[in-house]
């Protein structure tokens, strides 16, 4: 039994050390954004990581529209605000360019170019203890959507508010309260059973379950397997799958009916570092994305990301950015 304690020990330790800057987990497998090393962030003092985008589709040549996503982080390592540039708009401008042809003559063709506009949405997170207490959403004009979090004693969300809510401050990159209208509210209850199984109960304002989750679990404590039942739709079945190589998450699936039936997968590669190397995501079979992940060998931070989409038959080239450090005043 002791032999068996430590080794799950040491594996945890070597877990919980990794440099390892993006984590895969199954809470976060199937989410577009990125999920972070919180405590290597804390180690490395990093303040802002900024992915500088740029896009390239198959046989043209990589355009940079200036996107980017920004990831600031608090002196945990702790994601506290996430922001990226969206183009709300494309101007096409046509010029009238003459050039010489020749000794005496000249030659004239019209030339266009793409023009942008741009909008910055983000996401401020507020913790306590840390724990997520908040999580803020802006549109980059006038639209706030928050989402307030309350926990039991054993860490669980047993309290999901949603709100919209005004901005009463002149300076947008401040945020002073005005009103609130309420969205949702909803309500967790959870058992506890001694074969792994967590059960979760979802229950709406009225205090009615409208949901309950299932999750499952190993003997290493690492979770295999969630399977949802809604109350008023018992056709609807959503299931979520997970394998494990040396406790790292190697593969994610899930299956679902709440529309057309789907199936997703997500694979994970890692090299003999132990650093994530490529991820695949795959629909109904069909592979869609691939991502590839590139690390500097000096200081073992991720330094650059490769998205093949396989759909839009384009590549996505990310270059990544670190501060270290406080964040002046102008960052924030």
């Amino acid at each position: 039994m002791r032999t068996k304690f430590y080794s799950v020990f040491f594996l945890f330790l070597g877990l919980r050390l990794s440099s390892q800057i993006l984590l895969a987990t199954p809470e976060t497998a199937f989410d577009v954004q990125h999920n972070f090393n919180a405590e290597l962030l804390k180690m490395k003092n990093v303040r802002k990581i900024t992915f500088e985008i740029v896009d390239k589709k198959d046989y043209e040549i990589p355009i940079d529209k200036n996107l980017v996503e920004t990831y600031e982080f608090d002196t945990n390592g702790l994601l506290s605000r996430f922001y990226f540039t969206n183009i709300v708009k494309t101007i096409e401008k046509q010029t009238t360019v003459t050039t010489r042809k020749g000794k005496k003559g000249y030659q004239t063709y019209t030339e266009s170019k793409n023009e942008y506009l741009y909008d910055t949405t983000s996401t401020s997170y507020y913790y306590n203890n840390g724990k997520l207490v908040l999580k803020r959403y802006f549109d980059g004009a006038m639209f706030y959507e928050s989402r307030y979090y309350r926990y039991d004693s054993l860490g669980n969300v047993v309290k999901e508010l949603r709100y919209r809510e005004t901005n009463n401050s002149r300076d947008k990159n401040y945020f002073i309260l005005g009103t609130q209208l309420l969205l949702s509210e909803d309500s967790f209850q959870y058992k506890k059973y001694p074969n792994g199984q967590l059960h979760c109960f979802s229950l709406n304002n009225e205090n009615r379950p409208y949901k309950q989750q299932i999750s499952y679990y190993d003997v290493l404590g690492l979770k295999i397997k969630t399977s949802e039942h809604y109350t008023a739709a018992s056709w609807i079945t959503q299931e979520h799958t997970y394998e494990y190589k040396a406790g790292r998450l190697i593969e994610a699936r899930f299956k679902g009916n709440a529309d057309k039936e789907v199936n997703l997968k997500v694979t994970f590669e890692y090299d003999m570092y132990n650093q994530l190397l490529t991820e695949k995501r795959y629909k109904n079979d069909v592979l869609q994305k691939e991502l590839s992940y590139i690390t500097n060998s000096a200081d073992k931070l991720l330094s650059s990301l490769v998205i093949r989409d396989h759909v839009n038959r384009s590549i996505r080239i990310v270059k990544l950015k670190y501060d270290f450090g406080s964040l002046s005043s102008k960052e924030k």
